[in-house]
């Protein structure tokens, strides 16, 4: 019994033996080295228009991050609203106009206007034989045959007197009246608003008939020539903050249109909501005819430089959630072969990523490669 199934066993053993022999299997590295390989030829390289390259020296700038926008400065900026209240007359501007400082914006018809033209041209007629008295009585008192009393009272009557018609004349000469004519008995109905600034109107409010007061805004003028960059800084950027360094900026809808300017001053305050400061910085000449006012823009503050080793953006592939890059392993006639090597990469700058491990990247891929991950 024994006899007969020691043959069959040891030779099913022995079958076994022979077929999980690892000689007669591929090894798993190998498989895992193939799929990570990529062959093209010669021509289609060329034909696609790819590129080889190796990592090179770069120097990347270290910058704070911020927004804001494009304003006016201050003194670039009006707000225009009548000196008396009234009715408008005339509007003479349109938004998007650009006026020059002292042209004429707008007329009001004002009740006020007339009033105070009468109380001066009444306080005119009476200051001059007020001055009159007061220089007789004077004289009288230097010859001491008038009492002190009669003197410092027609003192008290004509200075107010002149007090007061100096008053009206400086607010009547802001609304632009030549008083010389209103002594004369010469009283106008309406007085014109001028721009007190160079720059393009950039909202109107005022209509024909609109009755307005003095806090009323009619319409709004910015100078496009004064134009500068309020940004925010986070406290924890604070640090790194000079002036005079220079900001490079850009709207988010345009992003490959760079602008560039200087930090000229900063908030010693920090808002207590955001937790940023304000930060002003001019804006290059040559760059504030392409942008307007209360445009937003993102914008970076260059605080120093530092070098790197960098790929441009293209050679950087992303395949599955790892990050990587093609390189080179070997050439003939008729192939060409790619193998997949993961990368850990840094900041991107100016059309470079900054890559941490470089080591052993030589002939790298760095035009076309996407269109090989995809095929």
């Amino acid at each position: 019994m024994k006899t007969t199934y020691t043959l069959p066993f040891f030779l099913l053993a022995l079958s076994l033996l022979f077929a999980c022999n690892p000689g007669d299997q591929q090894p798993a590295e190998d498989n895992q080295a193939d799929s990570e390989k990529i062959s093209i030829t010669p021509a289609q390289f060329e034909a696609a228009g790819m590129q080889k390259g190796n990592p090179e020296k770069r120097t990347f700038s270290q910058t704070i991050q911020a927004r804001g926008e494009v304003i006016a400065s201050p003194a670039g900026q009006a707000k225009i609203s009548s000196l008396f209240e009234g009715k408008v007359k005339l509007i003479k501007v349109k938004t998007g106009d650009q006026v020059k400082k002292g042209q004429l914006l707008c007329t009001i018809e004002s009740g006020e206007f007339i009033r105070l033209q009468q109380e001066y041209a009444e306080t005119r007629s009476a200051l001059e034989p007020a001055k009159a008295e007061y220089e007789r009585q004077k004289a009288l008192l230097d010859d001491n045959v008038a009492s002190k009393k009669t003197y410092l009272q027609a003192e008290a009557d004509y200075k107010t007197l002149l007090a007061r018609s100096e008053s009206f004349q400086s607010i009547l000469s802001m609304a632009g009246l030549n008083t010389l004519n209103t002594t004369e008995g010469q009283i106008v109905q309406e007085f014109g608003i001028y721009a007190p600034i160079n720059g393009y109107i950039t909202g109107v409010v005022a209509v024909t008939g609109l009755f307005t007061r003095s806090d009323q805004m009619l319409m709004e003028l910015v100078d496009l020539n004064s134009l500068q960059l309020n940004i925010s800084v986070y406290e924890k950027d604070l640090i790194s903050l000079k002036t005079d360094q220079d900001i490079i900026f850009y709207s988010p809808n345009q992003t490959r249109q760079k602008y560039k300017g200087k930090v000229i001053s900063y908030s010693r305050a920090i808002d207590p909501e955001s937790r940023t400061i304000t930060v002003i910085g001019n804006i290059l000449p040559e760059h504030q005819p392409s942008l307007i006012h209360g445009l937003f823009v993102e914008a970076e503050i260059i605080t120093g430089t530092r070098p790197v080793t960098a790929l441009p953006d293209e050679a950087i592939l992303t395949e599955a959630g790892n990050t990587m890059v093609l390189v080179q392993t070997s050439e003939n006639e008729k192939e060409m072969v790619f193998l997949r090597k993961m990368v850990k990469t840094g900041e991107s700058m100016q059309g470079f990523t900054e890559i941490l491990n470089p080591e052993g990247l030589e002939n790298v891929l760095i035009k076309g490669g996407y269109n090989l991950l995809t095929e």
